[in-house]
């Protein structure tokens, strides 16, 4: 892929599917909350349906915990590292920044 500039949509964080959390990404993502990990696991995980993971927990209708209502990510800085694979190792149909 050549350069990739996100459109600020929130496709990909309204993406159905599993935001999957390293033990890496759970320990930055409580810093950044200002929470201990145990706190951050009960207030902002779900287990994963593969019933081995956690992953991020999901607002009404599916979209990630952490979308603003501006399709801003609220824990940008500590995002997941699946979010910041985005899009070079997995994409989302309708993104408008990537290809058809």
């Amino acid at each position: 892929m050549e350069h990739f500039a996100c459109q600020g949509c929130g496709a990909c964080c309204r993406w159905s599917g599993h935001v999957l959390l390293t033990a890496a990404d759970i320990a930055a993502l409580a810093r950044q909350l200002a929470l201990t990990e145990d706190e951050f696991i009960q207030r902002h995980t779900a287990l994963a349906a593969n019933r081995a993971q956690l992953s991020l927990a999901e607002q009404p209708g599916g979209a990630c915990c952490f979308l603003g209502p501006d399709n801003a990510c609220l824990v940008y800085a500590a995002r997941p590292q699946q979010c910041r694979d985005f899009p070079h190792t997995w994409r989302v149909a309708g993104c408008p920044a990537l290809p058809p």
